[in-house]
């Protein structure tokens, strides 16, 4: 293996030891294991390094490698690491400092610069922290506590105490249960405590298992399935009586002093000029942000500010505590609190004007870092607000093979468009303060300003993008290529956001919505108090047209959340993307669905795409096909990878007549090329797993089927402007997909095939260049997230010739097509005869079947 050069950015110089995790990939075959590494600062020395192996090739060979280090200071800009083999020559590892210790009723972390101890029956987190053999915290002073809607406590039950990491560098404690009375929410707690550092990084979740009514498919807040409750805070104290007390609100702030040690800094609202949107409506239809930004109140005075980032800081004669909650207003309403020695962090502070609302299958994670020192220490926790980012060279990323697509040439227009998305007035950043899309619910969400345009409604029209066309996969990918640091400025709260948010945390619905992904909002119309649900009453038809629906298989993206996963190793985002993976296989399980007792084969939940009974190339089979393949890679099950084949073989075969499907009618099947692409991604990884079997020759043959045809039939979308209903740039962003079709059929394909469909694509690209130029509106949301791919493989075709894919081995004869019939239709054809209404009533009589039938119902 050769060293790897690791690029650490901090926004500004921090002294200050700070906790470092960023996933690195390497080529297939480069690495062995995981465990014969050294890590070298800019200066030479060791640093203790701890990994694991996220991702291996088929061949065993680590793929994403995760590295744990500490970092003991950063220059403001960027160092150079190196990461190198263990056994180089002065290569001399530090001693770990770092081991864990069980008990009946505890857990110990012992850093080496204290001992930290967990109790499993309770959620403190922390009971003891030991600096130097003397416990400096409060007894019982660490609390959890949840208020109900009167300012009760809220009973709290741990059920799980575990050590989820431990290493040289870093062990994460995790904690998860079940609060009572009446919040009926769970919870999970994770603790991560760092080798030779007195920090504590809180990760704690709080969880609405329960299934929204959604009466007539409509989401809006005050669902009876919503839980409401006043307050979520974390408490604790020092030991020592009258520690003195200093805070910044704002980074940068100089530390100022509270001499009568009380303090509240509490953020209201996010503090920008659009701090009243309409955005943050809760379930009456009213904004409950009563002021602009923060205030602080200390010894009897008060100030205010707009957007508070706080530190505060117990100094005491044997110990220091600092506190620091990350994305503090950009989250709002938060606050901290200190009164008579105990600190207060409010992840949902009693402040708030209004209760707190978790729609059901809503979740909330919040972080908070804790700093444990002793008297004579420095200030900690500086780097909270702007911590360094960790990355490969650009080269590496390219090299490894393990970042599809990627390329690292310079384009004009690529570059050009996706400047617009990080930087300048109109950048993806600005467009947050256009509807305030901030606020524990909405931070990280992108604002998707398409929509303004056709818009009739109040402007802004407050709309949400919930990462349609896999956003946060293209921002990862911009990082991956570019190295800057606001790529994954974005796709981190992006990521917290969408799983958080976006996914239906609920097993208690029918399994067609358990675990699914909730499509972006209306088109064209406020969200109003569907909040990132799609579907309100607020834009129900006056004409009783049909409105209304659920998590849907057209809008299912699996991608970014693998390769955050890839990037952090937060084991929330693999949880995600199996939880999105088993949601397709669940709502295409004819046990699970109420008519199982008249039929249970496949429901075709999965497959279809813009309509119920159509299941040709669309996104539905696509984006289904996408997350099981990447649920295969995550866990290496293979029950994924025939699922993902049973899809193909139901949408396409090598003989169809692709006329039947009516590929043209460009409104309703315009996205039979995201199934085409995900074929292709299909056939790259079996390749690369050396299954060039009979499903990969049937997957490859039906590509080249739909590829010759698009050869003589597709026509750019601009040539015939009056198919679309509206004409936008959205339409030339996604004629880049299509050109992009071609090239990785190409790929497949003999000659003289396959110059002409590169030909073909080049082509289609530079019309789809041609024509998004034309537009002012080319930067919008959704033509941007189609180009941070789309454009990135374009980029990567014209950069230079690509090797041909393999060719399966020997002769193989896939028989005819036959159609697929989806479940509904088949009990309705049942129906219709004597026969089949004879076998129904003979399945009911089956009782075994009615407990499942029933669940199936909800019931």
């Amino acid at each position: 293996m050769v060293s790897v050069p690791l690029i650490l950015h901090s926004p500004w110089r921090c002294t200050d030891p700070q906790p470092v995790t960023v996933g690195v990939p390497f080529p297939k075959g480069a690495l062995a294991g995981a465990d014969a590494l050294t890590l070298r600062a800019p200066d030479g020395r060791a640093v203790p390094l701890q990994t694991e192996a996220l991702a291996r090739w088929s061949e065993g060979s680590v793929k994403w490698l995760l590295l744990d280090f500490v970092a003991p200071g950063c220059p403001a800009g960027e160092s150079e690491w190196r990461l190198e083999p263990a056994r180089q020559e002065g290569s001399v590892l530090p001693s770990p400092t770092l081991w864990v210790e069980e008990s009946a009723d505890a857990i110990r972390v012992h850093t080496g610069a204290a001992v930290f101890e967990l109790g499993r029956a309770s959620l403190g987190p922390l009971r003891r922290v030991l600096l130097g053999g003397i416990d400096v915290l409060a007894a019982g002073s660490c609390r959890t506590l949840l208020t109900d809607l009167r300012g009760r406590p809220v009973p709290v039950r741990v059920e799980q105490a575990a050590v989820e990491t431990r290493g040289p560098v870093r062990a994460t404690v995790k904690l998860a249960g079940a609060f009572g009375g009446r919040v009926p929410c769970r919870f999970v707690a994770r603790c991560c405590f760092f080798a030779g550092t007195g920090l504590v990084r809180l990760r704690l979740t709080i969880h609405n298992p329960r299934r929204a009514r959604h009466s007539g498919g409509l989401w809006d807040l005050g669902d009876p399935g919503s839980v409401f409750f006043r307050g979520l805070a974390v408490e604790l104290a020092l030991r020592e009586s009258a520690p003195r007390l200093a805070w910044r609100a704002e980074p940068g702030q100089t530390l100022r002093t509270a001499a009568g040690g009380s303090l509240e800094i509490y953020q209201d609202s996010s503090g920008g000029e659009n701090w009243q949107s309409r955005n943050h409506v809760n379930r009456h239809g009213q904004v409950p942000c009563h002021f602009r930004g923060y205030r602080v109140r200390a010894d009897g005075w008060e100030e205010a500010g707009l957007r508070a980032n706080p530190t505060v800081v117990l100094r005491g004669d044997k110990a220091t505590l600092t506190a620091a909650v990350p994305e503090f207003w950009q989250q709002f309403p938060k606050a901290v609190e200190v009164e008579d020695q105990r600190v207060r962090l409010s992840l949902f502070p009693t402040q708030h004007s209004d209760l707190f609302e978790l729609q059901g299958g809503e979740q909330k994670s919040h972080t908070a870092w804790l700093h444990f020192g002793t008297a004579g220490d420095g200030e900690a926790l500086a780097w909270v607000h702007g911590p360094a980012c960790a990355r490969a060279t650009l080269a590496w990323y390219a090299d490894s093979g393990a970042v599809v697509p990627l390329s690292l040439g310079a384009d004009d227009r690529l570059d050009g468009l996706l400047a617009e998305a990080v930087a300048g007035p109109d950048s993806l950043f600005a467009r947050r303060e256009v509807i305030d899309e901030y606020g524990w619910r909405h931070y990280g969400d992108l604002y998707a300003d398409h929509e303004a345009a056709c818009s009739r409604g109040p402007q802004p029209v407050i709309s949400h993008y919930n990462n349609q066309y896999d956003v946060l996969f293209g921002a990862l990918v911009q990082f991956y290529r570019t190295g800057d640091r606001r790529w994954c400025e974005l796709a981190g709260p992006l990521a917290r956001h969408v799983i958080d948010i976006d996914i239906y945390h609920t097993a208690e619905d029918r399994p067609a919505y358990n675990g699914g992904l909730f499509w972006h909002t209306d088109h064209y119309r406020d969200a109003a108090t569907a909040t990132h649900r799609s579907y309100s009453r607020a834009n129900r038809p006056a004409d009783g047209r049909p409105y209304g629906g659920g998590p849907g298989n057209e809008h299912n993206y699996t991608t970014g959340l693998l390769h955050e996963y890839y990037r952090t190793g937060d084991p929330q985002a693999r949880e995600a993307v199996l939880s999105l993976a088993g949601w397709v296989l669940a709502g295409d399980d004819g046990r699970r669905s109420p008519l199982a007792f008249a039929d249970d084969g496949p429901t075709g939940l999965a497959s279809a795409t813009f309509q119920p009974d159509y299941h040709g190339p669309g996104r539905g089979c696509g984006n289904s096909v996408n997350a099981l393949l990447d649920a295969w890679l995550l866990t290496g099950q293979a029950a994924y990878l025939r699922k993902a084949e049973a899809l193909i073989r139901r949408s396409v075969h090598p003989a169809d007549d692709i006329a039947a499907h009516d590929l043209l009618n460009v409104e309703k099947r315009w996205s039979y090329t995201v199934f085409l692409a995900a074929l292709a991604r299909y056939l790259d990884l079996k390749a690369e797993a050396g299954q060039l079997d009979a499903d990969y020759a049937y997957a490859r043959a039906s590509l080249l089927h739909y590829a010759r045809w698009m050869l003589t039939h597709e026509r750019p979308y601009f040539d015939r402007p009056e198919q679309l209903e509206y004409p936008t740039e959205t339409w030339a962003a996604q004629e880049l997909r299509k050109a992009n079709v071609f090239r990785l059929a190409a790929r497949h394909a003999d000659e003289p095939l396959a110059s002409a469909l590169r030909r073909a694509g080049d082509a289609f690209a530079e019309r789809a260049w041609a024509d998004l130029a034309r537009f002012e509106s080319r930067a919008v949301t959704r033509a941007l997230a189609i180009v941070m791919t789309e454009g990135v493989r374009d980029a990567e075709f014209r950069a230079g010739p690509v090797s041909p894919a393999p060719r399966p081995a020997g002769e193989h004869d896939f028989g005819r097509p036959e159609r697929f019939v989806p479940q509904k239709q088949r009990v309705a054809a049942k129906l219709r005869t004597v026969r089949g209404v004879l076998q129904i009533a003979l399945q009911l009589a089956n009782v075994r079947r009615w407990p499942r039938l029933l669940a199936a119902f909800g019931m």
